[in-house]
């Protein structure tokens, strides 16, 4: 029994062996969406690790521009304010940082890490489907992702400053500051 077929030259699968309609398809954008949506879900993993509550906000954010590149834009200037203001919040609570630090300390501060980590590569993911063909660049949803990441960071200094742990710097070998 074979759940895969072909339409239209496009590979499809019958809806009890697809797991996602567009998984198929050779543009980056499902790309972009499978990562968005793991974002997502470890967003919601990470409620459980850390202290405070601004990550449901975030993760329904995520899941708005999870769907804004094939659909309306649901990312707003309001939306971008709001998180902007998160992090003034943030940044006002833990100061700015003057190193680079190591992505870890308390668990709640190495979860909200590997959040900036993996919004980093869906920033990489839109540069992708900025270049290809046809590709209208919406500028909210990059300053969104990119405001997301350092969101996360500040989260991660907060995390730790709530929890007493110390920020461990890193110096590189490889670059002088």
């Amino acid at each position: 029994m074979s759940f895969l077929f072909e339409e239209g030259g496009i590979l499809m699968a019958d809806a009890r062996a697809c797991a996602y309609s567009y998984l198929y398809e050779t543009s980056s954008l499902c790309d972009y969406e499978i990562a968005t949506d793991l974002l997502a879900s470890r967003i919601g993993l990470a409620m459980h690790d850390v202290k405070h509550s601004d990550l449901k906000f975030l993760v329904e954010l995520v899941y708005h521009a999870n769907g804004s590149m094939r659909g309306k834009c649901a990312i707003t200037e309001e939306d971008l304010k709001m998180c902007n203001d998160l992090y003034e919040d943030y940044l006002e609570k833990v100061g700015p940082c003057k190193m680079f630090v190591l992505p870890c300390g308390c668990r709640g501060a190495s979860v909200l890490h590997c959040l900036r980590s993996e919004t980093k590569s869906i920033i990489r993911i839109l540069a992708k489907i900025d270049c290809e063909p046809n590709r209208v660049k919406n500028k909210n949803i990059h300053q969104f992702f990119n405001l997301l990441s350092n969101l996360f960071f500040l989260m991660a200094l907060y995390e730790n400053k709530q929890e007493n742990v110390k920020e461990s710097e890193f110096v590189s070998k490889s670059y002088e500051c």
